[in-house]
C-alpha cells in the first residue's frame, strides 16, 4: 500500500508528480470551515502533509493522526504550525521558503517528504530534537 499524503492547496504539477511516484496524494483546499473538517479528516490516515498555504495544523489535528510522519511548509514563516507538538509526536516539520507560487520550493518540499518516507533525516528540519545525536 501506498503512503498517503494530504496537500492543503493546489500545487505545482512537478511537485505532485514526485510525489505520485510512491505515494497516494490527495489535495484539500482548507480555506473553509467544511475543507478543514475534511483536511482533518483526511489527515487521520495521511502519512504526509505538504503544506503550502499557512493552514493551521494544531493539536486537535494532530490528536487523530497517528500515521503522520511528516508536515512539510513551502512558505515564508511556518507559525501555523504546532512544532512542539509535532516533535512531542515524533512528527518531524520542514520548511522551504517560498514566495508566493514558488515551484521550486512546492519541488523540495516534496522532496523532504520522500526523503522521511524512505527512512532519512529530511532537509529543512525546523525540529532538531528528532534528529540522531551525533
Amino acid at each position: 500500500m501506498k503512503p498517503n499524503v494530504i496537500l492543503t492547496h493546489y500545487a505545482f504539477p512537478e511537485a505532485v508528480n514526485l510525489l505520485s511516484s510512491i505515494c497516494d496524494v490527495r489535495t484539500v483546499r482548507a480555506r473553509s470551515m467544511r475543507a478543514r473538517a475534511d483536511l482533518i479528516l483526511l489527515a487521520r490516515h495521511a502519512h504526509a502533509l505538504m503544506v503550502v498555504t499557512p493552514e493551521r495544523v494544531d493539536e486537535f489535528m494532530l490528536s487523530g493522526c497517528r500515521n503522520l510522519r511528516v508536515v512539510a511548509c513551502a512558505f515564508r514563516i511556518p507559525e501555523h504550525i504546532d512544532i512542539p507538538a509535532c516533535t512531542r509526536r515524533g512528527i518531524w516539520v520542514t520548511n522551504v521558503i517560498a514566495r508566493t507560487s514558488d515551484i521550486d520550493a512546492e519541488v523540495e518540499a516534496a522532496r523532504n517528504i520522500l526523503d522521511v518516507l524512505g527512512g532519512d533525516t529530511p532537509r529543512g528540519a525546523l525540529n532538531a530534537v528528532l534528529q540522531p545525536a551525533a
